[in-house]
C-alpha cells in the first residue's frame, strides 16, 4: 500500500562499502511487505546496460520481476537511455552536497537532474506497484544519491546508517571478493579505504540526519550479535506495527530469493543462514596497516565506540 499522502516509503541503507549492508539488506527483505532491491543506483549500468545477474540468479533483462517493473515505469527495457542515466547518476557526488543545501545555488544542478529525478520517481513507483510492497529497501549507500531521493516529492525517505570498524572495512577491501561468478570487486589499499570510510560516514551523519525521526545508526557488529534486536529498532524507526520476524533462531535467518540489482555475492544466499561476525581482520591484518587505519580514522572510531 502507499504511505501517507501518497508517498512511497523507502528505507535507504547509507554508509561505507564493505560494512555489512548486503546481509542487513537481505534480512530486511524477508519481512512481509518489504522489497529489497539492492544498490538501485547502479541499475542503469549493471542491469539495463550490462545485463548482470539479478539476485534471483537470472540476467537482469530476463528476470520476470524487473521486466514487469521496467514495463510499468518506462514501457520496457529498450526505451531506457541507460548510458545517459548512469552518466547523470555520477554528476552529483558527496563534494556537491554543501552547495546543494543552499536553495539559490542548487537550482542549476537540480535543473540538470530534473529528467533523471522524474525517471527515478517512475522507477520507485513501479517497484511499489508491481511488487505490492509497503517499504522498498535500497542499499545504495552513497549519501549523495540519498540526498537526491530525499528531494523527490513522492518518496518518503528513511535513512539507516550502517557503520563497521574501519580496520575491518580496510582489510575487507584488500581481499578478493566477488560481485557474482567471474566478476570481482575492486580492491584498494588501507589509506584509500580509511579516507573513504571517514568521508562516507561523516557525510551520512551531516547531510542525511537533518529530518527528525528519519535517521538511525546501526553498528554491523551489534546487528550480527543480536539481529532480532537490531531489526526491531529498524521497524520502530519506520513506525511499523508488529510483524513476523524472519529468524529461525536467535542468530539464524531464513533467506528467500530476492531481486537485488547490485551488491556482493552475499545477495545470492538462500535458505537458513547463520549470522556470524567476520573478525578475520583481527588475525590477518598486518600490524602496520592496522595502526595506519586507526590513526586515520580514530575520531569516528571513538564516536562509534570502537576505541
Amino acid at each position: 500500500m502507499m504511505t501517507n499522502k501518497g508517498r512511497i516509503k523507502v528505507l535507504y541503507i547509507a554508509g561505507s562499502g564493505r560494512s555489512g549492508s548486503t546481509i542487513l539488506h537481505n534480512v530486511l527483505g524477508q519481512i512481509e511487505g518489504y522489497q529489497c532491491v539492492g544498490e538501485l543506483r547502479h541499475i542503469w549500468e549493471r542491469g539495463v546496460s550490462r545485463n548482470r545477474l539479478c539476485g534471483c540468479g537470472c540476467p537482469f533483462r530476463q528476470c520476470g520481476v524487473w521486466q514487469a517493473i521496467m514495463r510499468a515505469a518506462f514501457g520496457g527495457m529498450d526505451p531506457v537511455h541507460a548510458e545517459a542515466m548512469f552518466g547523470l547518476a555520477k554528476t552529483i557526488g558527496m563534494n556537491d552536497l554543501p552547495r546543494m543545501s543552499i536553495p539559490r545555488i542548487r537550482d542549476r544542478p537540480l535543473s540538470r537532474l530534473r529528467g533523471y529525478m522524474r525517471d527515478l520517481e517512475a522507477l520507485y513507483q513501479a517497484i511499489h506497484t508491481v511488487t505490492g510492497s509497503s517499504v522498498i529497501v535500497d542499499s545504495s549507500k552513497n549519501p549523495a544519491y540519498a540526498y537526491i531521493l530525499r528531494m523527490i516529492p513522492t518518496i518518503d525517505l528513511y535513512i539507516l546508517h550502517i557503520v563497521r570498524d574501519s580496520r575491518a572495512v580496510a582489510h575487507s577491501w584488500s581481499r578478493k571478493k566477488l560481485f557474482e561468478p567471474g566478476d570481482y570487486m575492486t580492491r584498494q589499499g588501507p589509506f584509500k579505504s580509511a579516507l573513504q570510510w571517514s568521508s562516507r560516514n561523516v557525510t551520512a551523519e551531516v547531510w542525511l540526519r537533518a529530518v527528525p525521526g528519519r535517521y538511525a545508526r546501526i553498528r554491523y557488529e551489534d546487528f550480527v550479535a543480536s539481529p532480532a534486536t537490531s531489526i526491531r529498532d529498524v521497524l520502530n524507526l519506520l513506525g511499523a506495527a508488529a510483524v513476523k520476524m524472519p529468524f529461525i533462531s536467535g542468530d539464524t535467518v531464513d533467506l528467500k530469493v530476492n531481486h537485488s540489482v547490485f551488491g556482493n555475492e552475499v545477495r545470492f544466499q538462500t535458505g537458513p543462514v547463520k549470522l556470524t561476525l567476520d573478525g578475520v581482520w583481527q588475525r590477518e591484518m598486518p600490524k602496520s596497516q592496522r595502526l595506519a587505519v586507526t590513526g586515520l580514522t580514530w575520531p569516528l572510531l571513538l564516536r562509534y565506540g570502537y576505541v
